[in-house]
């Protein structure tokens, strides 16, 4: 990661809003583009198979969350139609920090997850979801997909991603390797 991507991220402020479900796309734009905020509504990428070839599609993940950052702490009032509370108590902290951190590296999409297998078990072994202790607790291989256990504001919440399966020796590896 850039320096300057990473001083920004590490002097963020992160906040949460819950708004009505069908209106996340919208709300975002506004806040963007009359707030000057950067906004993030999350969305998962899935293979979804139409008529025997699979497809990549963009969908919300989390309906109804939107993740605002700032570099100057804020208090996340608008006056925008669709927007129900502030989540917590304003600022993220935590793993709900470290949760916002994933989004805003990820812009917002949750892609492929790594997995690595030990044994007869698999566990989440991307760099994203270090702090967020995700845990596998079903696997679809026929589609390459599996369901992620984690935790976001108090509640245990799954979804279905596509997964990127490595040996734990390659894992291990890629891990210790310096990344420029």
């Amino acid at each position: 990661m850039d320096r300057r991507i990473k001083k920004w991220v590490n002097r963020m402020h992160a906040y949460c809003l819950f708004c009505e479900t069908q209106r996340c796309g919208l709300i975002s734009f506004i806040i963007e583009k009359f707030y000057h905020i950067k906004c993030i509504h999350p969305q998962v990428e899935q293979l979804k198979w139409v008529k025997g070839v699979p497809k990549e599609v963009r969908h919300d993940w989390l309906p109804g969350y939107l993740f605002l950052y700032t570099e100057e702490p804020i208090v996340p009032r608008f006056q925008i139609d669709g927007i129900i509370r502030v989540l917590g108590r304003g600022e993220l902290n935590g793993e709900d920090l470290a949760f916002a951190r994933m989004m805003e590296e990820k812009n917002g999409v949750l892609g492929k997850v790594r997995l690595a297998q030990v044994g007869d078990r698999c566990q989440v072994d991307d760099p994203a979801w270090a702090n967020m202790h995700g845990t596998v607790v079903k696997m679809d291989r026929g589609r390459k997909r599996c369901c992620v256990a984690f935790e976001f504001d108090n509640v245990q919440r799954n979804v279905w991603v596509g997964y990127e399966l490595v040996r734990k020796d390659e894992a291990e590896k890629a891990s210790e390797s310096p990344k420029e």
